[in-house]
């Protein structure tokens, strides 16, 4: 008998408990049935894996070479710690990683692959490696941990890093909630900026103006695929209201199917909404994106 395809989580499991209560989540999803957004509730070991997405091989290296190194550096962020540099590489390739394991990252891949011929694959699948010269591109950004205002919360979505552009251009960042209150930021950097220089400035923490983390909330759910989840605690009006209207109304680019420079970063963004064009059998318009960091000294 074949063996049965993994159950491949692109989210880990350690990472999602902070969204749900003693048992659930609450989860807004695109219903293909009824062309609608639905909520309800997910078990908190039932949300962010699809079976068969990847290989056995892949899952069991992602947790054993990466997501049990990681898991310690997670909590370590989470409870505004500072990392050593052996961990802030680690923490960089897992956050590369975590762009390329998602079901929407695969399905563009796989389209790139049918429109372009191009069939090889890196050696370290979804994982990524140490020696790998983009950790640099995150590793030596500044780097912010951005605390909600208490009236706010952050979600989780299916698409859990937010990435404003190509990871090799100075003026991109990343935002990754890391709990509902509390959010990772690689931040644009400045026009002298040396990605393989050693950046030994300290993470930053602030707290997020009231109101803010409803913006970013806009672009998570907006850059999401399928699905998100959020605490049951804050489901409300707000929630019903802005998750089943904007879900997935523009996917999370795949910027890492591309390598660029500054001088062909345009070409490079418009091959990559060709690709997404194709995949979702939608014509998406330019990438757009308000300011997500507040200002801070």
């Amino acid at each position: 008998m074949a063996k049965k395809k993994p159950l491949s989580h692109y989210v880990p499991k350690f990472s999602n408990k902070y969204w749900a209560d003693e048992s659930n989540f609450m989860s807004y999803f695109w219903c293909e049935h009824t062309s609608t957004v639905k909520k309800e509730n997910k078990g908190r070991k039932q949300w962010g894996r699809k079976r068969g997405l990847y290989t056995w091989a892949v899952e069991h290296a992602l947790d054993k070479d990466l997501e049990t190194k990681v898991a310690p550096i997670y909590e370590k962020l989470v409870n505004y710690n500072e990392l050593n540099r052996d961990e802030k590489y680690l923490w960089a390739q897992f956050i590369l990683s975590q762009l390329v394991r998602t079901p929407s990252y695969i399905e563009y891949e796989k389209v790139a692959t049918e429109l372009t011929g191009e069939k090889s694959k890196p050696t370290c699948e979804r994982v990524g490696c140490q020696e790998c010269l983009d950790l640099n591109f995150v590793a030596n950004r500044n780097w912010l941990l951005l605390k909600t205002h208490s009236d706010d919360y952050l979600v989780r979505t299916d698409n859990p890093i937010f990435q404003t552009g190509f990871i090799e251009l100075r003026d991109s960042y990343l935002v990754y909630p890391l709990t509902p209150d509390l959010c990772f930021v690689a931040t644009p950097m400045n026009g002298d900026w040396d990605p393989f220089s050693p950046n030994n400035n300290p993470i930053m923490c602030y707290e997020m103006p009231k109101g803010w983390a409803h913006m970013v909330n806009f672009y998570l759910s907006k850059s999401a695929y399928r699905s998100l989840i959020l605490s049951p605690e804050h489901v409300g009006v707000i929630s019903d209201t802005m998750f089943t209207e904007i879900l997935g109304l523009y996917t999370q680019p795949p910027f890492s199917l591309h390598l660029v420079e500054d001088e062909n970063a345009s070409s490079a963004f418009e091959s990559i909404r060709k690709i997404m064009s194709v995949a979702d059998d939608f014509d998406y318009p330019e990438w757009k994106i308000e300011k997500l960091i507040p200002d801070y000294p």
